[in-house]
């Protein structure tokens, strides 16, 4: 047992201490704070603070409504109130525009209520939080005569919710909060780790057998520990990666909450779900590279082991083609038994959940299937390096490694 820890101590260290690892670890908190910095900077691009004018031919503001009066319906929005300055004509507010007094002003023409056109002036294209607050301030000042509350119910607009077609997934009209994409998230996570991971898998034996070293290990372990403790190794890998990226990604959620990025302030999360999927993705991806390093020990080269492997990573993705199946039916028999079968499952169940609940028995089979699977997968591995000592040099076929070939 202490020559299998060492096995997976040494393939943990020889691939934890290379500068490739080091900036993988970098490259995913890089790309997250790149695209997090780019959506605040896209967002405060549409926001401008300064007053906005208007020129009210029309009459329409006769008895103006003040900020504060209808401060709730921007506060839907995030957006902090501006001012609304009116002008008696369009001199007056072309000078403070030119000014920079405001970012621009509206003219509503004599004809007003006959034509409902209304001008916007600028020099430089205002914020979007302008044209929808002025929005909501003629809207809540031409239902002035009108209660408070009709006219401030009429301002705010609807408020439309998705619905899934069980009835156990409900979107609002903003879109799909942070925490109700969390599990395709992972599940994404998962399949990247797997990608990265792969690579090691499949060097982890052909390595060993390109320098012709493997003579030397296995007079000193059983082909089935040093399997193992490779297998184990390349999981600590995983691990360290996954616990990582989990510390930069929560890092930089932080960050974004003190910016004030909207999109990430409603973290609130279905747990059970967020277990589901780790307990999939686990032995999905124990699976993974109990094959990949199976097939590391089969073939001659590392190189002729990755064409080989893109097949098994392209079953992770096939799902994802055919989501539209889980949108119309999420319950249906082509979607459970994707749940339920290796490689397919952790897709499956990542994109149901974003459409409905996948039932707790459809998860333990599917978790119960996986690590059936993996453990099957690790003794397929210790065969395969067991059979291909047998044949080296030579490209060991999976009819040569199902077969009897050990009686020889």
């Amino acid at each position: 047992m202490n020559f299998l820890w060492r096995v997976a101590l040494f393939e943990y260290r020889r691939n934890v201490f290379k500068k490739s690892f080091i900036l993988l670890l970098i490259s995913v908190p890089t790309f997250i704070t790149f695209s997090i910095g780019l959506g605040v900077f896209l967002e405060s691009s549409e926001v401008n603070p300064l007053p906005v004018g208007y020129v009210d031919e029309a009459g329409v503001f006769a008895s103006v409504l003040t900020a504060p009066e209808i401060a709730s319906t921007w506060n839907a929005e995030n957006d902090e109130g501006i001012a609304f300055i009116a002008y008696l004509s369009e001199d007056e507010a072309t000078a403070a525009l030119n000014d920079g007094v405001i970012q621009a002003y509206y003219l509503l023409p004599q004809d007003y209520f006959e034509t409902r056109r209304v001008e916007q002036i600028y020099i430089e294209k205002p914020g979007k939080n302008a044209a929808r607050q002025f929005y909501d301030f003629m809207q809540l000042n031409l239902l002035s005569s009108q209660p408070p509350e009709f006219a401030l119910r009429a301002a705010t607009g609807t408020d439309v919710l998705v619905r899934s077609i069980d009835g156990k997934r409900v979107v609002s009209s903003d879109g799909p909060t942070f925490g109700l994409l969390m599990p395709l998230f992972m599940t994404m996570g998962f399949l990247f780790m797997i990608l990265m991971s792969s690579g090691y898998a499949l060097s982890a034996v052909a390595d060993e057998k390109e320098i012709r070293t493997m003579e030397v290990l296995v007079t000193s372990i059983s082909p089935a520990r040093l399997i193992t403790g490779k297998i184990l190794g390349i999981t600590a890998i995983g691990l360290t990666l996954l616990f990582t990226w989990t510390l930069e990604i929560l890092a930089g959620i932080a960050v974004s909450r003190q910016l004030g990025v909207s999109w990430f302030m409603d973290l609130s999360m279905d747990w059970r779900i967020i277990l589901a999927t780790l307990a999939v993705g686990i032995p999905a991806y124990a699976l993974t590279i109990a094959l990949m390093t199976a097939i590391g020990a089969m073939v001659t080269t590392t190189q002729e082991g990755q064409s080989v492997s893109s097949i098994f990573f392209i079953l992770h993705l096939a799902p994802l083609y055919i989501s539209f199946i889980f949108i119309n039916d999420p319950h249906g028999s082509l979607g459970v038994i994707l749940s339920l079968s290796p490689f397919t499952a952790l897709m499956t169940i990542g994109m149901r959940n974003l459409f409905t609940i996948v039932p707790p028995w459809q998860i333990f089979v599917s978790v119960g299937v996986q690590i059936v699977c993996a453990l099957g997968t690790f003794w397929l591995a210790g065969r395969s390096l067991r059979l291909g000592m047998l044949r080296y040099g030579q490209r060991l076929t999976w009819r040569g490694l199902l077969g009897r070939l050990d009686r020889a």
